[in-house]
């Protein structure tokens, strides 16, 4: 997401409304966790922290001081292989 001091971009709200609408939960809800999130991922990021957010079902995504890494899991990238062409590029990375 494009979080600035202003707030979300207008392809973000809309992203957040969906994801809304899917957990029926409220707007300000997941934006409010979406932003906690980031400040601390910023705050773990700028301090050196060495840290894994772990995202059920996706991927893990790795911080070791200042090298950061996504890795994705295999059922993700066969899932994403079936309905579009990314795996190829989802497994180099």
């Amino acid at each position: 997401l494009h979080v600035f001091s202003t707030g979300l971009s207008k392809a973000d709200e809309l992203i957040c409304a969906e994801v809304a609408l899917r957990l029926h939960k409220p707007k300000a809800t997941i934006v409010t966790c979406i932003k906690a999130t980031l400040k601390i991922c910023e705050w773990a990021l700028s301090s050196g922290q060495n840290f894994d957010f772990v995202f059920k079902d996706i991927g893990i995504l790795v911080c070791r001081g200042n090298h950061v890494v996504m890795r994705f899991f295999e059922d993700l990238v066969r899932e994403v292989a079936q309905s579009q062409c990314l795996a190829e590029g989802l497994l180099q990375v």
